[in-house]
């Protein structure tokens, strides 16, 4: 297969994969390939994958030749609240809504010190849904964030131990927020409020990667902020009504890694420290062109006051024999959300994530990866947003518990 063929089947894969495409609970997503979910995403120093593409860029200097890789991650995110009204305690779990995250990678060494390479994959995402009654729903009743990166790359060598990497991110995002409005509690008939809305947006990422010794090596990638800027669909009741607009600004990110072979080159172990600057996402401010709620909302205007986090892993593959490897790490992921403003759009306190997984090989050219991940979130309360909860128009406590997230992967990667 030759560059053109390989390219085309690429765009291909991401305009037929990306209608269906829908993201676990939180905003950030980090499935970028099934040998990385194996990982815990502790992925910058992987070998003969182009998936380095995403974790390192500048690792594809590495690649000699041209590589192919194809696959997806299946995830259940699964969630419960405590709530505590003034009509007494009960439990409540989020609907089941499950997703997939595809990826698409291609890299092509042009010259001695010159790669070329194409990403498709998700960097944010949100999928939560739950019953149009139930006690949060003038919170959230369903939040829904489909992102897709297109990242054309370029790499060199700078000299025999120093490599870098520059890469254009052209990022999609479509947003559908649903909730319901809290007319009831005015005396009006209920009404269910819906946005829905794209953009696109350009960013671009830089990487530069250190070989101390052919064992040992360091790498640090730094990602752009993008602000998106969107008109979306203002519906209610399933019924147009409205233009909103608004916009957001998606975080700037640092990632440090470090990654040792030894064993003979059989066992190689990675540490990642992740920093995303979640600060740029302060507030959600929507504008109505028509205001709601019989003109009494002009605009919608949400404090959000994220801060910045960081995420912490560990990783490890050992090579068993030529055909088979096992995989396996752990993260520690920590919530950019405050307790004062918490809610139930992205229900997850600070995570942690263990995963485990196998490569077989069944020829020289082809490698086959399978993965399982599980993620547990901390317990979070949320608390009304509504003015005066205590007159019993909404509920006076959310307590999140057992969150758990389940993830299976599987890759495909093959050498021309």
């Amino acid at each position: 297969m030759n560059f053109k063929k390989s390219f085309a089947l690429s765009i291909l894969f991401v305009l037929l994969a990306l209608p269906s495409i829908a993201f676990a609970e939180g905003f950030g997503v980090y499935e970028w390939s099934t040998g990385g979910v194996a990982m815990s995403e502790n992925y910058m120093f992987a070998e003969e994958d182009p998936a380095v593409l995403a974790y390192n860029p500048a690792a594809i200097t590495r690649l000699d030749g041209t590589y192919f890789s194809v696959g997806g991650t299946f995830v259940d995110a699964h969630n419960k609240t405590k709530f505590t009204t003034l009509r007494g305690v009960s439990d409540h779990s989020n609907n089941y809504c499950p997703a997939t995250i595809p990826y698409t990678y291609f890299v092509k060494k042009t010259a001695d010190n010159s790669w070329w390479g194409l990403a498709i994959f998700a960097r944010y995402g949100n999928q939560i849904e739950y019953d149009k009654l139930w006690p949060g729903r003038y919170d959230t009743t369903y939040s829904g964030i489909k992102g897709m990166t297109i990242q054309p790359t370029y790499g060199w060598k700078v000299n025999s131990k120093l490599s870098a990497a520059v890469g254009l991110d052209i990022n999609y995002m479509g947003l559908v927020m649903e909730r319901g409005l809290p007319t009831d509690l005015l005396g009006l008939p209920r009404q269910d409020f819906r946005l829905d809305g794209t953009s696109v947006r350009l960013g671009g990422v830089l990487s530069f990667m250190y070989d101390f010794t052919e064992n040992t090596s360091a790498a640090l990638v730094y990602r752009t902020r993008v602000k998106h800027s969107m008109t979306a669909d203002i519906d209610i009741n399933g019924q147009r009504y409205t233009k909103g607009r608004g916009s957001v600004t998606l975080p700037d990110s640092i990632t440090f890694g470090l990654g040792h072979k030894f064993n003979g080159g059989k066992t190689r172990v990675e540490f990642d420290a992740v920093w995303t600057n979640w600060s740029t996402y302060d507030r959600l401010t929507i504008a109505f062109d028509k205001p709601l709620m019989g003109g009494l909302v002009p605009v919608s205007d949400s404090e959000k006051a994220w801060k910045a986090s960081w995420r912490l892993g560990l990783g490890i593959e050992h090579k068993l024999s030529q055909q088979w490897s096992v995989l396996g790490g752990y993260v520690w992921d920590q919530s950019p959300t405050p307790d004062s403003t918490m809610d139930f759009t992205v229900p997850t306190g600070d995570r942690h994530r263990f995963s485990v997984g196998f490569k077989y090989r069944p020829s020289k050219k082809g490698e086959w990866t399978l993965a399982y991940s599980a993620i547990l979130a901390g317990d979070r309360t949320v608390k009304s947003h509504l003015p005066s909860p205590a007159t019993g128009a909404d509920f006076l406590k959310g307590e999140l518990h057992s969150g758990l997230t389940q993830l299976v992967s599987l890759g495909y990667t093959i050498k021309f």
